[in-house]
């Protein structure tokens, strides 16, 4: 009978030291497949100077809430899509282009853009001097 009480703490000692697995985590490499997929604005800031404050523009930008919740679909084709999300806009805000990826930027409709970070869920990218020159406005994308 002592052996009982005996097996049962060794058996909890036991389970109490074994070494759990690390989690395993996904490598994100950026290239247009990892990109691809279904995002919506989750930001959008603006600095008129490298040193001035960030200011929320997402308003400002997409003025009516139709817009804010838009789905941006990025295609392994090269090719965009945008499409009126819940809210439907009248007329439709549903829009189509080109996209590439070329090193740390993108091209959007021809048009570079600079790639700030992407870990394969946040896609965050930026342009400049867009009323004057030094500012700057960021817009995060947040994968669907």
């Amino acid at each position: 009978m002592k052996k009982i009480p005996l097996i049962a703490l060794s058996l909890v000692i036991f389970i109490s030291c074994s070494k759990d697995d690390p989690p395993k985590t996904q490598t994100c490499t950026t290239s247009t497949a990892s990109i691809a997929g279904n995002y919506k604005i989750t930001a959008v800031t603006y600095k008129v100077t490298a040193t001035s404050a960030e200011v929320d523009y997402m308003t400002l930008l997409f003025p009516d809430a139709c817009d804010r919740d838009n789905v941006y679909t990025f295609k392994t084709d090269g090719t965009y899509q945008i499409a009126d999300g819940g809210q439907v806009c009248s007329p439709a805000g549903n829009d189509n282009g080109t996209w590439a990826l070329t090193g740390t930027s993108l091209q959007i409709d021809g048009d570079p853009v600079i790639l700030e970070s992407f870990d394969c869920k946040v896609l965050v990218v930026s342009n400049t001097d867009i009323d004057v020159t030094g500012d700057k406005l960021k817009l995060t994308f947040t994968r669907q």
